[in-house]
């Protein structure tokens, strides 16, 4: 096996992959979610860390409540990424973010909500390969955790809308199967296919059950930088509400081809620059979506 897609690179690593699309049917408090995902089943080397900072934005839109009237959730995001190399096989992360959202409906006044949004775990575990292996294998293992308040009321004590909460109030497990190949002396292929499960939240409402699929390229363009070529897809359940009718406007089929550049920025600094762009568009109702923006700086210690 060689050891470029044995082990991560500090560009293939501290600059990360484009995070992946996300189901339509939670909204954005899931649609950015955590960034931490390597170039398929590759890992850091046993003890090495990367820390980042990355900001990202995303909006979708909908039909309003009333004929003729259109509701806009916009959202952008901080967060803190980690990942560690535990030992050979397994890289743990974590991803801690601070989210603004907006909700914009036609003939009111916007409500804006920002705060800790919800933290998510994670462990990739990499099958140990044979010698002279040109694929590798690994699965990885996600709990997002309800730390976002799921409880805010507005002046009048109601509670807001649950696209205005600042966590989906419910613990979502995620598993996944990933692969990398070579292609080359300067290419990598990887593929990855995902299923999560959420939970039901306080009050009863229930985010659909998604799957998420993707392929890509990364192609090295010189001793510090690298480009990534990838085709996100995501296929999500309906969302059932409160009273246990099914929501109309959520889940669906969406897919994404992304483009990712990313350059170290010293021996031990990466930068990623991002942008998802909406190329499949199945979604139930009247949902659209906008592209996936994600800018990060970071640093292995």
């Amino acid at each position: 096996m060689n050891k470029q897609i044995t082990r991560l690179s500090l560009v293939a690593s501290a600059v990360l992959a484009t995070a992946s699309a996300s189901a339509c049917s939670v909204c954005i408090a899931h649609a950015i979610g955590a960034g931490l995902q390597a170039i398929g089943a590759q890992v850091l080397e046993k003890n090495h860390m990367i820390v980042g900072i990355s900001y990202e934005s995303f909006s979708k839109s909908q039909d309003g409540g009333t004929l003729g009237t259109t509701e806009k959730h916009d959202q952008t995001q901080m967060s803190i990424d980690l990942l560690k190399g535990l030992n050979d096989q397994v890289m743990l992360r974590a991803s801690i973010p601070y989210v603004y959202k907006r909700l914009s409906a036609t003939g009111e006044s916007p409500i804006d909500t920002q705060g800790l949004g919800d933290i998510t775990l994670g462990a990739t575990y990499q099958i140990k390969p044979k010698t002279n292996q040109k694929v590798l294998l690994g699965t990885t293992l996600d709990l997002k955790l309800p730390t976002g308040k799921n409880n805010l009321t507005d002046i009048n004590g109601d509670r807001m809308d649950e696209h205005t909460q600042l966590g989906t109030g419910s613990t979502d497990l995620s598993f996944g199967l990933l692969a990398t190949m070579e292609g080359g002396e300067s290419n990598l292929w990887f593929a990855g296919l995902t299923s999560r499960w959420n939970g039901r939240n306080g009050t009863g409402y229930h985010y659909g059950n998604t799957v998420f699929y993707n392929v890509g390229m990364s192609h090295t363009l010189s001793a510090d930088s690298s480009v990534v070529l990838e085709f996100n897809g995501r296929m999500a359940a309906r969302d059932r509400m409160e009273d246990g009718t099914l929501d109309g406007d959520s889940g669906g089929h969406f897919g994404y081809l992304s483009v990712s550049y990313r350059r170290a920025l010293g021996q031990n600094t990466g930068l990623i620059a991002s942008y998802q762009i909406p190329v499949v568009r199945q979604l139930n109702g009247s949902q659209t979506e906008t592209g996936l923006l994600t800018i990060g700086v970071f640093t292995k210690v």
